[in-house]
């Protein structure tokens, strides 16, 4: 059976462009504007989410800063339990107790995670407003092998960034994780080994639990920049609408890689590899949602990557510095190159006239 074709117009509708690229990063700057103010009562010099990610996952030097920066939290204020899945978790080290603390304290600053809905909300409204309807959104399955063409290229992409990263740096993975394992490793308060670990990790998180509720705050991303921006722009043809889909999206994570996510302290750089990256990145996702007519492939395969991306991290992350290495750095995008270079000869050049209808 043959696949439903995409339905493009045959001009772009600028309009429906500006309105949609202004409003989402209208509503998601002024939302970063809320995390940077908070951020500052956490940390007045420090990039926020950065610091607050290093406080929470118990690095000793950035509870050492925290506690110099905020003398009035006294030793009676710090949490000395939490409650575990079914029996309380005693926190015994100073690190783990401040953890909790600042996780509970200062949690606006992790509110910026509400921008991954804005694309799609506004992609919404404007469908409402421009009376377009829904019926050109891509909510369908799709082939079940184009969700294996995926998953391929991500996993690829995780296992050549391990091994590359430690060919470079000349270190072994971290497979113990003991670069990240302070007080032990542990699953829902419980102490467990790496293997156990890992398969958690891997099948559960990474390939299960991201296709399924998690898939819903893909969608809020996936819904605004594919079956909205990408395909009014597509009359441009394919590659020119990748290059303009891919810079917004990356540009649209400006704010918060300015506050330390991702790159850490490398704000500026990050801001410039990370626009690269979904440039590239992006290739494969709009060639494959055009591929299937499918905002659903595009969501699962953003939650794959999101979800097996971290293993790279819990590896190979302790070698080196995160513009050089994968997967965010320049290591990962010439990875991220090569592969979509792969792609390009498999897909003759990522043409998508089979997958799409031209209308006036």
């Amino acid at each position: 059976m043959a696949e439903k074709k995409l339905i493009i117009g045959s001009r772009v509708s600028w309009k429906r462009v500006i309105w949609f690229v202004g409003l989402t990063y209208l509503v998601s700057f002024l939302l970063c504007g809320f995390v940077y103010r908070e951020g500052k009562k956490l940390d007045p010099e420090l990039p926020a989410i950065k610091q607050f990610t290093d406080i929470v996952r118990g690095k000793p030097e950035a509870v050492a800063r925290y506690l110099e920066m905020h003398p009035e939290v006294r030793a009676e204020d710090l949490p000395k339990e939490v409650a575990g899945v079914k029996d309380v978790v005693v926190l015994k080290s100073l690190e783990e107790q401040v953890a909790v603390y600042v996780s509970q304290k200062h949690l606006a600053v992790q509110s910026f995670g509400a921008m991954m809905f804005f694309p799609a909300l506004i992609a919404v409204l404007l469908r409402l407003v421009f009376r377009d309807g829904f019926r050109n959104s891509g909510f369908r399955f799709g082939k079940a092998k184009n969700y294996l063409y995926v998953l391929i290229f991500i996993v690829g992409f995780a296992v050549l960034g391990v091994i590359l990263n430690a060919l470079l740096y000349g270190k072994k993975p971290d497979w113990l994780l003991e670069h990240m394992a302070v007080g032990g490793l542990s699953l829902m308060g419980r102490s467990v080994t790496p293997f156990i670990f890992w398969t958690f990790q891997f099948l559960v998180i990474g390939l299960i639990a991201n296709i399924t509720f998690p898939i819903i705050a893909m969608l809020g991303e996936e819904y605004g920049w594919r079956p909205y921006l990408l395909q009014n722009l597509l009359p441009l043809g394919f590659w020119k609408a990748n290059v303009i889909t891919g810079v917004v999206w990356g540009l649209w994570h400006a704010p918060v890689i300015l506050m330390g996510y991702n790159y850490g302290s490398f704000t500026l750089s990050g801001v410039f590899l990370f626009t690269l990256l979904c440039v590239l990145l992006g290739t494969v996702f709009n060639y494959m949602y055009v591929r299937g007519n499918s905002v659903i492939l595009a969501a699962a395969a953003h939650g794959w990557f999101n979800g097996l991306i971290p293993s790279v991290i819990l590896l190979t992350g302790f070698m080196g510095k995160e513009p050089l290495m994968a997967p965010m750095g320049l290591l990962g995008i010439a990875i991220m190159l090569v592969l979509v270079l792969i792609g390009y000869k498999i897909t003759k050049g990522y043409d998508i006239r089979d997958y799409i209808e031209v209308k006036e």
